[in-house]
């Protein structure tokens, strides 16, 4: 493993360890300059322009607690937020389910985003979905729509003198399908199947449904 992804690692707790599809992807983001200061390796390299929020990063000591609203080990040792997907706190994390199996799922930050439930089962789904190349992955609307989408709506909001042109990640667009022999979608909602909210009512999704047992 590189440091970068011993240190990630490292962050995790007991019980929860990295797929072996996320480490190959961490070594070669470590290898190809695409970890800054911080920890964090975003999807570009460090020497280019910064287009995407998403990336890998160490968790946060507290991160978990704090969203979680408890310290119960039972339900904070499940959850490993490592991948940031939106400038205002959210993450997607590893999520240990009740069957020992691992599934990564999305912890809005609440201030925004309140998508709350699974993104993929598979974790190499989940490398399929970060290189889309949105320049957020937190906001479910956002799923439905291309990048190249999403950029056009913010030069619409902010004006173009705001907005940098868009460039998606191709150099780990190129990884990710060579190494895994898989093909990048066009939206993520080809990915993401029912999105669950905080707010919703009812939910089928099953890191809803755990978020409704954690005592408060």
């Amino acid at each position: 493993m590189s440091s970068f992804t011993q240190q990630v690692a490292a962050s995790l707790p007991q019980g929860v360890t990295l797929p072996e599809a996320f480490v190959t992807t961490m070594d070669w983001m470590a290898a190809n300059d695409f970890v800054r200061d911080g920890p964090i390796a975003y999807l570009s390299p460090a020497s280019a322009q910064l287009m995407s929020e998403t990336g890998f990063k160490p968790v946060d000591a507290g991160h978990v607690a704090a969203w979680l609203g408890t310290e119960d080990p039972s339900y904070v040792d499940r959850l490993a937020p490592i991948i940031p997907t939106g400038g205002e706190g959210s993450y997607a994390a590893l999520w240990r389910r009740d069957d020992g199996g691992l599934s990564i799922v999305h912890m809005g930050s609440g201030s925004g985003s309140t998508m709350t439930c699974v993104l993929a089962d598979d974790p190499v789904d989940m490398l399929r979905l970060m290189a889309i190349g949105y320049s957020e992955l937190c906001w479910p609307e956002t799923l439905a729509i291309t990048p190249e989408q999403e950029h056009s709506d913010l030069v619409m909001i902010l004006g173009a003198d705001n907005v940098l042109p868009y460039s998606p990640p191709q150099e780990f667009r190129r990884f990710i399908t060579k190494t895994f022999n898989v093909t990048i979608p066009e939206r993520g909602s080809e990915i993401v199947g029912n999105v669950a909210l905080m707010e919703s009512e009812t939910s089928d999704d099953p890191f809803w449904r755990w978020m409704q047992t954690v005592p408060r």
